[in-house]
C-alpha cells in the first residue's frame, strides 16, 4: 500500500478554485507571463516520485530523486523565433552533485505559451486565460494521433498550498483528465504567479479488476505514475 500513499496525498492538491473571473497576462511582447516567467537565471527544484507497476511479472517500482531547472541565455531558431533556454538537472538526494539531463525551450509567440520537451512542442497556455477555456496543446506535435485530449484551465488566480509553500495565485491546467472503471489518465500543472510550475502531476494507469467501489489507485495492473512538488526556488 506504500505506493499509493503520495497518491491518496495528492489528490487533494488539484481541487478547482471557485473563482472564475477571467485573468489577463502582461503584454507577452515583453516576455512577460506572470503564471509562466523566463527569468535569466531563476531557477526550481522538484522533490519527484516515479511509481511503476506491472503486476503480471511482479513489478512495484518507486524512485524518488530531485530535479533542477535553471533558465539560461537566448536561443533564436531557425525561423526567427527568441527562445529561452531552460538547463534541467538530476540528482538522487541533497548531498549528491547535480547531473545534467537536458535542455528544454521556452518562448511566448502571440498568444501561445510554448514549451519545448524532448523536441516536443507543447501549448502550455493559451491567452488570455479564464475558467474552463480549452484548447490543442499538441497542434505543434504528434502526441495525440489516436486520442485528442484538450488542455483546460480548471481554476485560476486561487491561494493553494503546495509541498512546503503556500501561494496566493495559482493557475491549475489539466492536459489529459479521462476517468473510467478500469482506467485512469491525468495529467495536471500548477503554476504559481511569479514563479512557473510548481507542481506536476502524471498519472496513467489499468486495471484488469472491475471494482468501481474501490478506488482505481489501489487496484492498479498496470502503469505509471510521476509527481513533481517545489521543494525550492530562486534567481
Amino acid at each position: 500500500m506504500r505506493r499509493f500513499l503520495y497518491i491518496s496525498i495528492l489528490a487533494t492538491l488539484f481541487a478547482a478554485c471557485d473563482k472564475s473571473d477571467s485573468y489577463q497576462l502582461p503584454p507577452v511582447e515583453k516576455i512577460e507571463c506572470q503564471y509562466f516567467p523566463l527569468d535569466s537565471g531563476a531557477w526550481r527544484d522538484f522533490s519527484v516520485v516515479e511509481i511503476k507497476i506491472d503486476e503480471p511479472i511482479a513489478l512495484f517500482d518507486t524512485q524518488q530523486y530531485i530535479v533542477r531547472e535553471r533558465f539560461g541565455g537566448i536561443f533564436i531558431d531557425n525561423i526567427g523565433d527568441t527562445l529561452r533556454q531552460i538547463e534541467r538537472f538530476r540528482r538522487t538526494n541533497e548531498g549528491e552533485n547535480w547531473q545534467r539531463m537536458n535542455t528544454w525551450l521556452a518562448y511566448v509567440n502571440g498568444t501561445e505559451v510554448i514549451q519545448i520537451e524532448e523536441n516536443t512542442r507543447i501549448i502550455k497556455m493559451q491567452l488570455p486565460l479564464a475558467v474552463g477555456k480549452t484548447w490543442n496543446g499538441n497542434a505543434y506535435n504528434r502526441t495525440d494521433t489516436l486520442q485528442k485530449y484538450q488542455f483546460r484551465v480548471d481554476s485560476i488566480d486561487c491561494p493553494a498550498v503546495v509541498g512546503r509553500f503556500r501561494f496566493d495565485s495559482v493557475l491549475t491546467v489539466s492536459q489529459k483528465n479521462e476517468l473510467t472503471a478500469i482506467s485512469k489518465v491525468l495529467v495536471a500543472e500548477r503554476y504559481a504567479a511569479g514563479i512557473g510550475m510548481v507542481e506536476k502531476v502524471q498519472i496513467d494507469i489499468y486495471s484488469d479488476t472491475y471494482a468501481p467501489e474501490i478506488d482505481i489507485e489501489n487496484r492498479v495492473t498496470q502503469g505509471t505514475m510521476i509527481y513533481h512538488t517545489l521543494i525550492g526556488f530562486g534567481k
